[in-house]
């Protein structure tokens, strides 16, 4: 319903720019008409496109950018009107013909019309990625050059998926070192990964990043995101 207005308004101030045309060049009285100022010119428009008597609209052939003179308006009907032409008096005389363009002379050039836009569609934005909240951790250890995992080792990894459950997302962090071969870290790492995986962890991603703890042993972490 907001357009409706607008809308209206439009189609009125359109209807008023748009041209009209020459329908019928008349001669009224008797013959044999020799003046051409007795040429009765018929416009396509009358009081339904806001004529008056009296009007004076400039007349111009379709084609041709410069108007060669004026229709008064004389007579006014509901959808038609009577004019006379007035001729510029600096060229030399050209006559309406049927078809010519009459238009207002304050509206030659059509004005921009305001733009009208719907309701604007609400735009919708993605979702901005949260901040992932920090892993769960567990701390293993491993006897200095062994690869495998010990019984402690084994039941810590036990209490983990008990507690943390098997779902979500599991890695295994055995930091480089260097005292640590890399023989002997992918050992290690493949040792853990295979007990989460008998534990029922289908998959367990593996990092390396450097990372230290205090004690004798090297360490080996257990993360894991719900």
């Amino acid at each position: 319903m907001r357009w409706s207005l607008p809308c209206l308004c439009l189609v009125g101030t359109l209807g008023a720019q748009v041209p009209l045309h020459v329908v019928a060049v008349e001669r009224k009285g008797p013959p044999p008409y020799l003046e051409a100022a007795d040429r009765i010119y018929r416009l396509d428009g009358g009081q339904d496109r806001g004529l008056h008597v009296g009007d004076r609209l400039l007349v111009r052939r379709t084609g041709e950018p410069r108007a060669f003179g004026h229709l008064r308006v004389t007579e006014i009907r509901d959808h038609q009107s009577e004019s006379r032409f007035e001729p510029r008096t600096e060229t030399a005389a050209t006559y309406p013909m049927k078809g010519d363009l009459a238009l207002r002379e304050d509206l030659k050039w059509l004005p921009e019309t305001p733009r009208l836009e719907a309701d604007p569609i609400p735009r919708t934005t993605a979702p901005q990625a949260t901040p992932e909240a920090p892993p769960q951790e567990g701390l293993l250890f491993f006897l200095p050059q062994r690869g495998d995992l010990s019984p402690v080792g084994l039941k810590k990894l036990e209490s983990w998926v008990e507690t943390w459950g098997a779902g979500g997302r599991w890695a295994v962090q055995v930091p480089t070192a260097k005292a640590l071969k890399p023989a002997l870290q992918k050992q290690r790492a493949e040792a853990i990964q295979s007990a989460l995986h008998a534990l029922g962890i289908e998959r367990v991603t593996l990092e390396t990043d450097p990372r230290t703890t205090e004690g004798r042993y090297d360490p080996a972490w257990i993360r894991h995101w719900e």
